[in-house]
């Protein structure tokens, strides 16, 4: 194998990786938060991954955890709107916590 091959193979090597983290990320954030849904039992109207704008946890969020903006609908039909992040400050989306910060308690 010459240089320019093994080269490809790293920069390919890498972007499988970086490929199946990002998958593996939006995954377990997805199930972290369906799962917060149901055992507080509400219904998920709408999630969106918060890349920058991170609301209340804007430079209070490690690497490793996720950010996302929120809608719910409670067993009485009322809708709730907030920031939920996703994961622990060390173990990241390895954890199960969840946080949540509601619009109207703000």
């Amino acid at each position: 194998m010459n240089h320019g091959s093994g080269a490809f193979v790293i920069v390919f090597i890498v972007i499988v990786l970086a490929i199946v983290s990002m998958s593996w990320t939006f995954a377990r954030s997805s199930s972290i938060l369906e799962t917060w849904a149901r055992e507080n039992g509400y219904r998920l109207l709408s999630s969106e991954y918060r890349w920058l704008s991170k609301g209340p946890y804007f430079f209070r969020t490690s690497k490793g955890q996720t950010v996302y903006r929120v809608s719910v609908q409670d067993a009485q039909g009322r809708t709730r709107s907030g920031f939920v992040r996703c994961g622990s400050w060390i173990f990241g989306l390895l954890s199960d916590k969840v946080d949540v910060r509601w619009d109207d308690e703000a």
